[in-house]
């Protein structure tokens, strides 16, 4: 509906402000004009958010919509942005070319003139648009209210895992009490339940655990063919000896050598959000019915499945009590299926109140979240439900897509936090210090996300069900799993803005597709390939003029060449975890809005002189070789603050004990020796001088021959320090008195020699966590 229009307000913002291109005179003006009047529109926008809410649930529920004439001006509004972005992309990215001779100063005002008389036009429009029946928003209102308190009280829920309720209880005989054929048991909601979840808890339980002989997770299969379920399924339940010989097999001959193997096995297999009853279609052909307690599990997406069921004796039994029989007992295609629901509903009577109550939970994304954190939480669509996703890797995406207005990662952590307070997000791991590490989306919020992103053609996936409905307008698309999505591209034209691939396989990338997307998609800010494999350094990556993130794997690239460095100016994030690079171009130094550097190992050069200024926007590095840390380099790095270092500390050892005092805004180091050839360490700690905002020190495989806590405990703002495997080889730590005086967190992991540790008075007074895993020596303790 509003959220493009509204991002490509703030985009008008900072290509004014000039963030992403230095302006021709010529267009400054014009462009300022343009912006006021969608400016205008905006305001106007916010003082009709109850009714977009109202027409996005009609549309949803594709429904008769009561106020046509907003629905006509939110189309229009669309194609203007669509038409306005398209524009804006390929004027800077000509400018961004040096290729200003080729649009005339006249051309340009022309087409910024018509599109400021365009968006007057559907100003001129609006005024005559009537807010939506009163009665009608009162209604839509009440539902989001319910919608959200739910929302609210099952974020804050915490289930008892020790003590079983009653439906873990009933599930748990479903799966093990039940009838010896094999049967399915369908997890169905009406509430929000969060049944990814629950079936989850169940799945990794004790009782499961040793009554089956193998199991199986296979996530939304909706998005995948039989081909691909059937794989999924190999690789869970066969054992790793036998998955080489199936290799190259052909579907039959791997479904029959599956059957074969099953035939012996008590088997469980969940089929986690499954969307349309038409998978199971799929699933009933791969799997073979041994007599044995074999089940499969499901839980399902959508609630327009149920009507799919034959129920017992041929009726629909109402759901809005808790039968005296247990759970429902119906049959699909002559399977016979056992359905535990959560939430009170009528299969007949009361369907459309379930859905109305679904896009009610749909609406909460617009009427309780302020505009600023919709695009972040829409974002969550991309990924499958429940991934743990990175944070560090959200902050960027956020940041390369325009999401947060100070491209600053503190303010994309504020908004992932207020987003789990909301209940829309799961934090599932904290660092130690307490920051976010990995997050998740609760299973309850995935279809709501899938369903408003493809209506606000936010984004698209093949796997939406779109139902033909065009995307051309959608500016980011994702393929999940299968490289065989890509063939999606050819309906979209060259002004993609994202691209994603989201996979666990290391599949190699097919060289057509890269080509497809070097040539077609030259207006592309973020291109995250995941975990497909590059064989080499592919051509075409410095035509992306306009990339802001770029995520590749290719293990045999050993060198940053200029060709990618000087032709990417805007580029924020450079992630390439598996290359391990030796040389790296001067160009290096050009790249000044870079932000975050990941590699395996990355050689930085020395800096060319005075055509190159300092990367004051660069945060992040991993990880550098210890060679890089001269003076020079390090002293270029002004707002450096996340460095880990990897390699042969020992050998670089005065390098480090004197340059690393030149990152004087570094707040988290991590240390890693990797030493080519067995010796002893030389690495001396009360040489170094350490950065003085330091608050995060990690130390793996550093072999100290010293006892390190004199060096580290006068350190003032630490709060976190870990002495990981092979830090120390001694047998004695002491903390001198007053020592470590802001410290939280100790982790004292695989030191294998330590027998004792002692500790002066008034030592670490904030300590809060204490790790220590596995000291099998270790005889005294501080009390």
């Amino acid at each position: 509906m509003d959220i493009n229009f509204r991002l490509f307000s703030e985009r008008l913002g900072r290509v004014l402000a000039g963030e992403e291109v230095t302006l021709p005179d010529a267009a400054k003006q014009p462009i300022q004009n343009l912006h006021a009047e969608v400016e205008i529109v905006t305001s106007w926008l916010s003082e009709f958010e109850d009714d977009i809410s109202c027409l996005l649930m009609q549309k949803i529920g594709e429904v008769e919509i009561d106020n046509p004439d907003l629905g006509t001006v939110m189309d229009e509004i669309n194609c203007f942005t669509y038409e306005s972005e398209k524009f804006i992309d390929t004027f800077i990215n000509s400018i961004t070319q040096q290729k200003r001779q080729s649009r005339r100063s006249k051309d340009i005002c022309d087409a910024l003139l018509g599109l400021q008389s365009k968006i007057i036009d559907i100003k001129q429009r609006m005024q005559q648009v009537q807010h939506f029946d009163s009665g009608i928003i009162d209604e839509v209102k009440s539902i989001e209210a319910e919608a959200g308190n739910f929302l609210a009280s099952s974020s804050s829920k915490n289930r008892d895992t020790v003590g079983l309720d009653d439906r873990m209880e009933e599930l748990l005989d479903l799966l093990i009490e039940g009838p010896p054929q094999l049967s399915a048991v369908a997890i169905l909601d009406s509430i929000g339940l969060d049944k990814t979840a629950f079936v989850a808890e169940a799945y990794s339980s004790n009782y499961v655990k040793h009554y089956f002989d193998c199991h199986a997770w296979v996530p939304e299969p909706h998005s995948y063919d039989a081909h691909r379920i059937l794989d999924i399924i190999i690789k869970f339940l066969m054992p790793s000896s036998r998955l080489s010989e199936m290799k190259d097999k052909n579907y039959e001959m791997k479904k029959n050598i599956l059957r074969e193997y099953l035939m012996t096995k008590r088997y469980l297999i969940v089929f986690d959000n499954v969307w349309r009853i038409s998978a199971w279609d799929v699933i009933r052909k791969i799997l073979p019915d041994n007599q044995n307690g074999s089940r499969v599990l499901i839980t399902l997406a959508q609630i327009e499945i149920v009507t799919s069921f034959q129920f017992e004796n041929g009726e629909n039994i109402g759901l809005d009590f808790v039968p005296t029989g247990g759970p429902l007992r119906a049959t699909y295609q002559g399977w016979p299926f056992h359905i535990l629901y959560h939430g009170s509903i009528s299969l007949e009577e009361n369907i459309d109140e379930v859905l109305t109550m679904s896009l009610g939970l749909q609406c909460v994304i617009y009427c309780m979240l302020p505009f600023f954190l919709k695009p972040c939480f829409l974002y969550f669509s991309v990924f499958p439900a429940h991934l743990e996703i990175s944070t560090r890797q959200l902050y960027q995406l956020w940041i390369a897509e325009g999401f947060i207005s100070d491209n600053n990662e503190a303010t994309a952590e504020k908004y992932l936090e207020q987003l789990i307070n909301r209940g829309f997000v799961e934090a599932n791991k904290r660092r130690a210090g307490g920051t976010i590490n990995t997050c998740s989306i609760p299973g309850r919020c995935h279809p709501v996300l899938l369903g408003v992103a493809s209506e606000v053609e936010f984004i698209f996936s093949p796997f939406m069900d779109t139902e033909g409905k065009s995307q051309k307008n959608v500016k980011r698309f994702y393929a999940l799993e299968q490289q065989s999505d890509f063939a999606y591209l050819d309906d979209y034209d060259s002004h993609l803005h994202s691209l994603l691939y989201f996979t666990s396989e290391s599949d190699h990338l097919d060289p057509i597709d890269w080509q497809k997307i070097c040539e077609m998609f030259k207006l592309l800010r973020v291109l995250d390939l995941g975990s497909l494999v590059l064989i080499q350094y592919p051509s075409g990556i410095e035509n992306l003029f306009l990339l802001r993130y770029l995520k590749l794997n290719i293990p045999s690239l050993k060198s940053l060449p200029p060709s990618l460095l000087s032709n990417l100016p805007n580029l924020y994030t450079l992630d390439m975890p598996f290359s391990y690079i030796d040389h790296t171009a001067d160009e290096f130094w050009k790249m000044n809005k870079l932000r975050h550097l990941n590699f395996g190992s990355i050689t930085l050069p020395a800096h060319p002189g005075k055509y190159c200024g300092s990367l004051e926007n660069l945060n992040f590095i991993s990880a550098l070789h210890p060679c890089c840390c001269t003076e020079d380099i390090l002293g270029r790095l002004p707002n450096l603050r996340n460095l880990r270092i990897w390699g042969d500390l020992s050998y670089y050892q005065f390098l480090l004990s004197q340059s690393l005092c030149r990152l004087s805004c570094l707040e988290s180091l991590k240390l890693v020796n990797e030493i080519k050839m067995p010796a002893f360490s030389k690495i001396v700690l009360v040489e170094y001088q350490f950065p003085p905002r330091l608050t995060h020190l990690s130390f793996s495989n550093t072999e100290l021959m010293e006892d390190p806590m004199p060096a580290l405990e006068k350190l003032p703002l630490l709060q976190v320090l870990k002495l990981k495997q092979n830090s120390y080889s001694g047998r004695k730590l002491t903390c001198g008195s007053d020592g470590f005086p802001n410290l939280k967190v100790l982790h004292l992991k695989s030191m294998l020699w330590l027998e004792e540790w002692t500790m002066g008075t008034g030592a670490m007074p904030k300590l809060e966590c204490l790790i220590i895993n596995p000291c099998a020596y270790l005889k005294r303790m501080p009390e």
